[in-house]
């Protein structure tokens, strides 16, 4: 359990990042702020070494962005901002189109999928609604492998016209998280310590938001959560 002191360092923290607003589209590159959300509610903000998923990041923003200990951790984490029920860490139910190439889920499939993306776990679980698609849940053993792999498959998929420059990937420290939830729900994993992953082309958050430069270069970490 955090203590009394470690919530008043979240809240100082927090209170020293600028909010945002979270207008409909999008404008100009955001300013170059060093301020991050602190994590809460089961998330360590803190600094972290090679192997537990900020491999790579050395001073950066992630490695001061909120932790998880594992799965377990992640999903009362994530709790925090939306519904995360029926946890599950089946293969069957943590195959994600968007990361997995085999619908299938086979265990040889996702162990090679996750060497390429430095993911270490994954679960998924319910939202409000209870769908198919539930949460991508992921706690990354190396952040720069994720962030490569992330940029790769988003050029690849807007290339085929199938994919989307959304911010809708939200990383901490040591984990990335793809919530199927209202723009609030996503707009609150910003106050557990994490921030949205864009790899995009060209991406611009508006002005007012806070962005910053993400491990891989074309990668941006930012506060503003597209509606």
């Amino acid at each position: 359990m955090r203590t009394k002191q470690a919530v008043a360092d979240a809240v100082a923290l927090l209170a020293l990042m600028g909010t945002a607003s979270c207008d409909d589209g999008a404008g100009p590159s955001g300013s170059q702020s060093g301020q991050v959300p602190a994590g809460k509610n089961g998330g360590r903000a803190g600094g972290g070494s090679d192997g537990d998923g900020t491999a790579g990041a050395g001073g950066r923003v992630e490695a001061r962005l909120a932790k998880v200990a594992g799965t377990d951790e992640l999903v009362r984490l994530i709790s925090n901002a939306t519904t995360c029920t029926s946890a599950s860490t089946k293969p069957k139910d943590t195959t994600f189109s968007d990361i997995d190439d085999s619908s299938e889920g086979a265990a040889v499939d996702i162990a090679r999928t996750n060497a390429t993306w430095g993911i270490k776990e994954r679960v998924t679980c319910d939202g409000r609604d209870a769908c198919v698609n539930g949460h991508e849940l992921l706690v990354i053993s190396d952040m720069a492998r994720f962030e490569a792999a992330f940029k790769a498959r988003q050029a690849a998929d807007l290339a085929a016209g199938e994919g989307h420059t959304r911010t809708r990937w939200f990383i901490g420290q040591n984990f990335a998280a793809r919530i199927f939830a209202t723009d609030s729900d996503e707009r609150d994993m910003l106050s557990l310590g994490a921030l949205g992953l864009n790899c995009a082309p060209h991406y611009a958050a508006p002005p007012q938001s806070t962005t910053q430069p993400a491990i891989v270069e074309g990668c941006i970490l930012t506060n503003y959560v597209d509606a």
